[in-house]
Order: C-alpha cells, then structure tokens, then sequence
C-alpha cells in the first residue's frame, strides 16, 4: 500500500469515526431535549395545577382582539344590589317622613313605601357567659366535694361557640393559632391552641361521625361517580386524600396509600354505575380486575397529547397535532348533540371515534408515543373457567361518555371539590394523627356536600352539635 492509498484508508476511518460521533451525540442531545421538555412540564402539558407554573409566558393577544375589560359593572349589565336583611332580622326600625309643610309646597302624595337602608354593626360583647357556682362541701377527713351536675361536664363552649370554632378551622382554612388569636382579640376570651384542637378532633368531629358514615355506605349505590386523590402529611409521613364525589354529595378520605385498595373499600368491586378518574395505575387496575364501567379523563388526555407537540422527534410533533385536531373535531360534535337527532348523533359520534383510534393506534417509533397508543390497545384474555380466548378493548373506557347520558368526559369535577383540601392542606400543613385525619375527612366531606345540596354549613354543624348534646340522632347528609 503506497502512502496514497494509506491516506486514503486514514480519511476513510476518520469520516466513519466522525459520523459515529455525531450519531452518538444526536442521539443524546434528542435525550437532552426530552428531558427538558419533561422538566419544563406546566399545568397546560400535565396533570401539575396551575400554582405550580413558576413563570408563565405571556399571552399573545390576536389582532383586532377586544381589548381587557375594566373592573366592575360593564357597560349594558343590570346593576346588581345586595338584598336587604329580612324584618324579623332587624333589632330597632326608624321612619323618617318630609315636613309636611314642604309636602304642601311641592305638592307631594305621600304613599305606603318605603325605601329601605339598612346598617349592621357588631355588638360590643357578641358572647354571652353563663356561670354555673358549685358549691364546695368538706367531709369529716378534709376532702372536698362539689354538687353532681352531668350537664356541666360538657365543653365549656356551647353549641354555636363550637360550630364557630370549627368554621374558621375548616371553612376559614384558619390555623389553632389564628382562631386563639381571633378569640383572645376580638371576643376577649383566652383560649389554649391544645384545647381548640381537643374540641375540633373531639366534640366537633363526633357530632358528624354518623352523616360522615352514612354517605360512606351509599356510595356503591350511586350511578355515577368521580375519584381523586392528593398528597397530605401526617407526622411527616405522606398519606393519600380521596374524594369521591356524587350527584348530591362528596365523601373525603385519608389513607396511608394510593393503591386500589382505596376503591375496593370506597366504591366496591360490586360497583355497577360509571365511574370517572385519570389514567393512573390504582385505577386502571381497579377497572380491569373488576370490570368497572370506567370514564378516564379527557382533559388529562389532551395534556399528555400537548406534551408530545415539544418531543425533539418531530413525526412525535406531527402525530400529537393531527390528535389534537381530531380531538378538537370529536368535541365540536359532542357539544352540538343538541342540534342533532339522536340516530345522527350517534353516528357521527361513532365516525369521530374510529377516526381518533384509527390515527391513535399508529403511533410513531417514540417511546412516548407508544406508551400513549397503549391506552388504546385490545388486550387478548382468558378466564380461570374457559380455554377460549376473549378480548378487553381499552379504548371503551375512553368512550363511554358519548353514548351515556348525562357522564362527563372529564374528571374535572373532582378535581374542584379537592381543591378545598389543597388550600387547607398547605395552611396546616397536614395532620397529626389518626384523630385529626377524622377531623379532616368530616369536616371536609360536610362542606362540599351542603355547598352541593344550597345547604348552610354552618346551621348544618350548629345542628348536628345540638343533636349530639341532647343524645339525639345527628342530621343526615342524604338527600330525599
């Protein structure tokens, strides 16, 4: 070999070693990208709440868009005024009247109405205190003994000093230190933060004990249903919120898991009606095992499809866009199911259906992708009792929506009644033992259901205390 065909078989092993190289580095900077975009997921490309978004890039406005509107009532709007305190609300009444000379002057009628200006203020000392003198006794060795009165070994607050304390506790999101603070500042009352919180895990949280079971036991009867779940701590310990919400109520709960364990006690796996959640683990398996007529979360889908439009592969991009088109078309057409005849609405549901699993099972070669089409597969079965072959299309669980009336196709209902929790979760900073997750579940579980059913929360808990007083059945949370 002369020195030029050496040279040559030098650039030959130098060009392959170069694009080797370079192969080698696309590979890890398409690794890179994914990374990122996993890094820089917001609440618009997964399942983080909106807080979570740290920056949030700013919207840009279309041309010929209207511009913000200002505060306040707009311009056409009926002008809104508070109602007026009803008459057997009102302590002490003024009537003022024209002189009558100046009615004789301008000619006036005067008429039977009245236009009504109320004002409101607090009283100086809205407590009353009522002090119960026992008298002390001596016996023949010096010991002290005092009259029995079982009424007074009740909590030294009554019924509406304790409903007040729980409102500010749960309603309020208030801390034990905010509500001594409020209480020592404003009712001139001292209080301990140890007894405040006595008195909400005891007293307060008895007197719902058996509304809070109740709906607990009528869950599995219920048509349809949604679940979520969220973090919170106990003792520095992650724990697990539930909320399964119906029609007229929703039931919270704490538990040291996030396994399907929770449904299997919540919801059963007799459960017969639909049930709305996102695709997470616990429960898909519930559905699959016990064959749960499940509606998995549109909106949860459509950000994980959002998710794809940043993958460094651009057929990735291309394959998410055409969901998201075909996506946006399938809506457009559910929302018009009231201009539709229901023959025309369920075949045009159908059409859009075929057409998104058509374009969704043809994934491109992404690991992402491919993880997102499996949603969609027809998985082959057999039972313990039969050597026939059978098959779980996966795809229906996405579906149901369109042919059930009245079934949502997201979960969003949920995730707004847990939201409740959230707030109070990051102002407590979670609880402290099995007496305060009690507390949480029943208080939480009351104000979401009274919210629901136009209900007092308030006049509900001041209720319930009084019943559990006077050794009386406690309100229900079920409606008729």
């Amino acid at each position: 070999m002369d020195s030029r065909d050496k040279l040559i078989a030098e650039l030959r092993q130098l060009v392959a070693d170069q694009t080797a190289q370079l192969q080698q580095q696309a590979g890890r900077i398409a690794q890179l990208e994914l990374e990122l975009a996993k890094a820089k997921k917001d609440s618009s490309t997964s399942s983080k709440p909106p807080s979570s978004d740290i920056v949030k890039p700013p919207v840009k406005k279309a041309p010929g868009s209207r511009k913000k509107r200002k505060r306040g009532g707009q311009p056409g709007h009926q002008r809104q005024f508070r109602d007026p305190l009803p008459p057997e609300r009102v302590d002490q009444a003024f009537e003022y009247e024209i002189d009558d000379q100046e009615v004789q002057d301008r000619q006036l009628t005067p008429t039977d109405q009245f236009e009504i200006i109320q004002h409101i203020e607090l009283l100086d000392s809205p407590i009353h205190v009522t002090e119960h003198r026992l008298r002390i006794y001596l016996t023949a060795d010096g010991q002290q003994v005092t009259p029995d009165v079982p009424e007074l070994k009740r909590p030294i607050f009554g019924p509406r000093m304790l409903t007040m304390i729980g409102w500010l506790k749960s309603r309020a999101h208030c801390s034990y230190s905010t509500i001594e603070l409020w209480m020592e500042d404003v009712l001139q009352v001292p209080v301990s933060r140890g007894y405040l919180a006595k008195l909400c895990t005891g007293t307060i949280s008895d007197s719902l004990k058996d509304a809070y079971e109740e709906l607990k036991a009528a869950i599995p009867r219920q048509q349809q249903l949604g679940s979520d779940e969220t973090s919170i701590k106990d003792n520095g310990k992650k724990h697990w919120i539930w909320c399964i919400t119906a029609a007229t109520f929703s039931v919270f709960h704490i538990a040291a898991t996030r396994s399907r364990a929770v449904l299997e006690q919540l919801v059963g796996t007799e459960f017969e009606g639909y049930l709305n959640f996102d695709y997470f683990s616990a429960n898909c398996s519930f559905a699959w095992n016990y064959w749960i007529k499940a509606q998995y979360c549109w909106a949860h889908l459509i950000r994980d499809i959002r998710f794809l439009l940043k993958h460094p592969d651009e057929e990735t991009q291309a394959w998410a866009q055409q969901l998201l088109d075909r996506s946006r078309r399938l809506f457009r057409a559910w929302h018009r199911r009231d201009e539709m005849s229901d023959d025309g609405f369920h075949r045009s549901m159908l059409t859009h259906r075929d057409r998104f699993l058509e374009l969704v099972r043809k994934p491109p070669e992404s690991k992402e992708a491919a993880n997102l089409a499996a949603r969609f597969r027809v998985i082959p079965f057999q039972t313990e009792d039969s050597d026939q072959v059978q098959s779980y299309n996966l795809s229906e669980d996405y579906f149901r929506f369109m042919f059930a009336d009245g079934l949502e196709p997201t979960n969003n209902h949920s995730e707004q009644q847990i939201r409740h929790c959230v707030i109070d979760r990051r102002i407590t900073q979670g609880t402290r033992g099995e007496l305060g997750q009690r507390y949480h579940e029943r208080m939480w579980t009351a104000i979401a259901t009274c919210a629901k059913q136009n209900r007092s929360f308030f006049a509900f808990l001041h209720h319930s205390l009084v019943a559990k007083a006077n050794l009386q059945p406690t309100p229900s949370l079920l409606t008729a």
